[in-house]
């Protein structure tokens, strides 16, 4: 019997190492790597209550089924990323700077646009 599991079946994992990193966007658009189960469990526990949905269920407990070797690591890394893309943190790559700069340029150019096709004769 693993420690400090009493009456649980099957092998216990301490911590899993994640083969690539999970990446997150948390802040103001900065990049949080979660590289282990530990660190994973470790980041749902701190989601606000009040913002936990299906998604987040699920990927506490596919959590909880890797650690107890149920399901393969690599669904529950799934799990949470589908928790972190219905949560509007997964990371894109994009940098957040960058993105907000482009998104001011287009909507001032479409204005500029509306602007000289209501000046056009018509």
């Amino acid at each position: 019997m693993q420690e400090g599991l009493i009456g649980h079946e099957g092998p216990i994992k301490s911590d899993i190492e994640f083969r690539t990193p999970v990446a997150v966007a948390v802040g103001a658009g900065f990049k949080r790597e979660i590289a282990s189960l530990t660190a994973m469990q470790n980041f749902l526990k701190e989601w606000p209550a009040v913002s936990r949905g299906e998604s987040y269920a699920m990927a506490v407990r596919a959590c909880e089924a890797a650690r107890a070797g149920e399901i393969d690591l690599d669904q529950a890394r799934e799990a949470f990323l589908v928790f972190a893309k219905k949560a509007g943190i997964e990371w894109t790559g994009a940098d957040p700077v960058a993105v907000l700069r482009e998104a001011k340029i287009r909507r001032r150019r479409a204005r500029e646009s509306r602007i000289q096709h209501r000046q056009a004769p018509g």
